[in-house]
């Protein structure tokens, strides 16, 4: 009977010590957003904060080759994000407005200035082309450039849009490079989010971001994926970190080597199905790496400590850099900013 008593206790106090155990790390956890929030600027400042826009240099690298464009990143609180990227294929816009994901790709004249080149192909981003993608990837995309402009938020401001539902617990410490100690949090939210957050525990800053997706090298046949560009390349927190996937690109669509000018190059249907199916075999297979984004070079704007360089990286590999010029605090955005314009039809 004693046996049976003990055995019932045991049953009924588990799932107790389970509550107070993570009602303990969400309250450590909420403890370091607290402080790292304060290591930003202090509650007035960032009570008063309702826009933000950053301007730098993107720099990416692919295999051998690298790409640079210039990028700016306007955010206008509570959940709007744009990311427009200007390089020599032309300017890709990627924007996250309220629960609404839009992209949009403006391709550049040629050098003699008789109408640009591109080749249209669905891909990653679910921008132009993306028609064919089959429900699965589509939706599986979306969620890689809605988790983007997340990060974009949560990496300059520690403030994720509403619609994210994140919720923070405290996982422990983990080393960080020089010596450094790092706090780590795991978030998690709405759709599958998933992420682990390192914050240097002298400096209370938020220096590295890492998450788990699927290998978008594997997918676009070793190269990095077509589009805004698989990035980074940092040291984030020394761990057996989750890099980030880049959902979204800039390009998969620019066709290279020399061509008519003016020449607009075209897939048949046939070849267009055929690489699509590929890809969308590729898609299945591929399995899930580690992607990091790291925050560093914070220097004071305007009253708020701000990061002045991102790196990113996926499986390990480096293969994008943000270095940031100029932020403005509270720029006159409007709403309508964010809202995907109709294009006229063409001819008209």
């Amino acid at each position: 009977m004693r046996k049976l008593i003990l055995a019932i206790i045991a049953a009924i106090s588990i799932p107790a010590i389970a509550l107070a155990q993570a009602a303990d790390a969400k309250a450590k956890a909420e403890q370091i957003l607290k402080q790292a929030r304060a290591a930003i600027g202090d509650e007035k400042k960032l009570k008063e904060l309702q826009a933000i826009s950053i301007t730098g240099t993107q720099r990416q690298t692919f295999g051998d080759r690298q790409m640079e464009n210039e990028i700016q990143l306007d955010l206008m609180m509570p959940d709007k994000s744009m990311q427009t990227t200007n390089g020599q294929f032309g300017t890709r816009i990627n924007t996250l407005n309220g629960d609404q994901i839009w992209a949009d790709f403006i391709p550049a004249m040629s050098a003699g200035g008789g109408g640009g080149f591109m080749v249209r192909m669905g891909g990653p981003g679910g921008g132009q082309g993306g028609g064919n993608q089959n429900p699965q990837m589509a939706e599986y995309f979306q969620l890689q450039q809605r988790r983007d402009h997340y990060l974009v938020m949560i990496g300059f401001l520690l403030a994720a849009p509403p619609a994210a539902q994140l919720q923070y617990s405290y996982l422990g410490e983990a080393p960080g490079p020089e010596g450094a100690k790092l706090d780590v949090l795991e978030g998690k939210g709405a759709n599958g989010l998933a992420l682990r957050l390192y914050f240097d525990q002298q400096s209370h800053q938020l220096i590295g971001v890492i998450y788990k997706a699927k290998n978008m090298r594997q997918m676009m046949g070793g190269r990095g994926p077509g589009g805004q560009g698989r990035e980074r390349g940092q040291r984030p927190p020394q761990e057996n970190a989750q890099a980030q996937p880049q959902g979204g690109g800039q390009g998969n669509a620019q066709g290279g080597g020399q061509r008519p000018q003016g020449q607009r190059i075209e897939l048949t249907p046939e070849e267009r199905e055929r690489r699509m199916k590929e890809f969308q075999e590729r898609f299945e297979k591929a399995p899930e790496v580690d992607y990091r984004w790291e925050f560093a070079e914070y220097k004071s704007v305007s009253g708020l400590n701000l990061p002045h360089r991102v790196t990113k990286s996926e499986g390990g590999t480096p293969n994008e850099e943000w270095t940031i010029s100029k932020i403005k605090i509270n720029p006159k955005l409007s709403p309508d900013k964010f809202v995907k314009k109709e294009k006229p039809p063409a001819g008209n």
